[in-house]
């Protein structure tokens, strides 16, 4: 009986006899009992006391005993303390009256005490689950208002159970009326739009960019939502929040910072360039080949270090989430041929053979003309540079449904299962001792991300001795919109070369 010394009881009845009877009986089985003569003191005593479980007598003076559990079931500290009410009466209404109430079951008046006594332990176990629960959840709560990532748990209505105060602070919320509210209103009321509230609440697991009002500024958001079980098996949504703001203005700051630096040195570059090629031509004066081979040769490393400032801004950007495709609807086919013709000199140098395997006839995709081309001129000059002489490079195109497949096939010298792990990875390059090329490993890098920002993906296939294959997916587009001409893609002038 030692885990039943410190239990309380609290018996509420008009009687002084039946009051002073379960007082000796309940004490003698270890129970701590108190005593209450009116509705009235016993509420009081019930909302101070807190007892482990209540004995109510249904008729009382003043307050009736249905009061009386109506009252402490809207009270939250005692919404679970079990109620038996005494009754000598046998109504089938009243008991059910009484069971709305908030009484938990009922016990005649000269019930035998044995049969109290097991009815007591039934309902005493029954509070030690319960309060084993609220702990749990006093806890877990408790724990949520310490996280220091902005979380929220909805219930199966919709309504906010537990939050964060990082999330409440994010939102501007005070904790009282957060439970009132539902939470799709709560986003809807900071202009999150329809379709970003319905994948939140859909349970998809999906990573979702959220841009919020708050007091006329502007906060970015990463939002995920995931299923989660309360208790009693009740299925709730658990939604993970992270401000990313500042990082993305620092990301921007970043970019604007590179593509300065970029410009600053790029435009030196021209100058230097310009003063190399007018030597060369001998307005400046005549020089003799030594001077010619030199200067040949400082021409071609500031072409290099173009290329590779090119390199530098393109992924400066695009990390930080600023590649803007002017897309339109152009013919494939065209912009494949045009990058072949542009590497055709490179490839001929070494008397590489570039075909091409159309399939499926004319094909339109909704892409960047411009981006698209470098993508191409990326993985073309790739087949041209790890290729051999004599070899050949194939470019073949097929549709697949909504989406068109290009593949780049070279005879080259192919990569090891080592180079083919990092072949996205930034500043990045093989280290064959086949590779004699210099760079910075960003051209592939590069191809990827703007594959990406099309919607589409890239893949390669690679073995020793064998070639490479690259193949990578772009969206098709209506055949409603004529493509522009090959006069409207910009000339190969304004796009960076091509580096791996």
């Amino acid at each position: 009986m030692s885990d039943q010394r410190q239990r309380s009881i609290l018996v509420i009845d008009d009687s002084p006899p039946t009051c002073h009877y379960l007082k000796r009986l309940l004490e003698r089985k270890g129970y701590e009992v108190v005593l209450a003569y009116d509705g009235e003191s016993g509420t009081k005593l019930a909302m101070e006391l807190l007892p482990d479980l209540i004995l109510l007598d249904k008729e009382l003076p003043g307050m009736h005993g249905f009061a009386v559990s109506r009252i402490l079931r809207r009270y939250q500290k005692t919404s679970y303390i079990p109620i038996l009410m005494i009754s000598s009466e046998s109504e089938s209404s009243d008991r059910i009256r009484g069971l709305e109430m908030g009484a938990d079951d009922f016990i005649a008046k000269g019930i035998p005490p044995a049969e109290l006594d097991s009815k007591i332990r039934a309902f005493m176990r029954i509070k030690d689950l319960q309060d084993k629960l609220l702990t749990e959840r006093d806890k877990l709560s408790q724990i949520f208002k310490f996280l220091h990532e902005p979380i929220a748990i909805c219930n199966f209505q919709d309504k906010i159970v537990l939050a964060s105060q990082v999330f409440l602070s994010l939102f501007q919320l005070p904790r009282e009326i957060a439970q009132f509210r539902t939470f799709s209103d709560i986003l809807r009321t900071l202009e999150v739009n329809e379709e970003d509230v319905a994948k939140l609440r859909g349970r998809t697991g999906e990573e979702i960019e959220l841009k919020i009002q708050i007091d006329g500024e502007t906060r970015i958001l990463l939002a995920k939502s995931a299923p989660i079980f309360l208790e009693e098996e009740e299925e709730a949504l658990a939604v993970i929040f992270e401000d990313v703001t500042q990082q993305v203005e620092v990301e921007k700051m970043k970019a604007d910072f590179h593509s300065m630096i970029a410009h600053d040195l790029r435009s030196p570059m021209s100058v230097i360039q310009g003063y190399v090629s007018l030597m060369t031509s001998g307005k400046a004066g005549e020089i003799n080949e030594a001077q010619r081979e030199f200067l040949s040769s400082v021409d071609t490393k500031i072409t290099e270090i173009t290329a590779l400032l090119n390199d530098f801004l393109d992924i400066s950007k695009i990390d930080a989430g600023f590649v803007n495709l002017k897309r339109t609807t152009l013919r494939l086919e065209e912009v494949v041929s045009e990058s072949i013709v542009d590497l055709g000199l490179l490839a001929a140098n070494r008397d590489i053979e570039i075909t091409e395997d159309r399939r499926g006839g004319e094909i339109l995709v909704d892409g960047d003309p411009l981006r698209i081309k470098q993508i191409l001129r990326n993985l073309l000059s790739n087949a041209i540079k790890y290729n051999v002489d004599g070899g050949w490079i194939k470019v073949c195109t097929e549709p697949l449904g909504d989406w068109v497949q290009v593949g780049i096939n070279d005879s080259g010298i192919g990569m090891s299962a080592e180079e083919m792990e990092g072949l996205f990875v930034p500043y990045q390059r093989a280290s064959s001792s086949e590779r004699k090329i210099k760079g910075v490993g960003l051209g592939l890098v590069i191809v990827k991300k703007l594959v990406e920002a099309h919607g589409g993906t890239i893949e390669a296939e690679s073995e020793v001795g064998r070639g490479t294959s690259f193949r990578f997916t772009l969206p098709v587009a209506s055949a409603s919109t004529v493509a522009p001409g090959p006069e409207s893609i910009p000339s190969e002038t304004a796009l960076p070369e091509p580096v791996s």
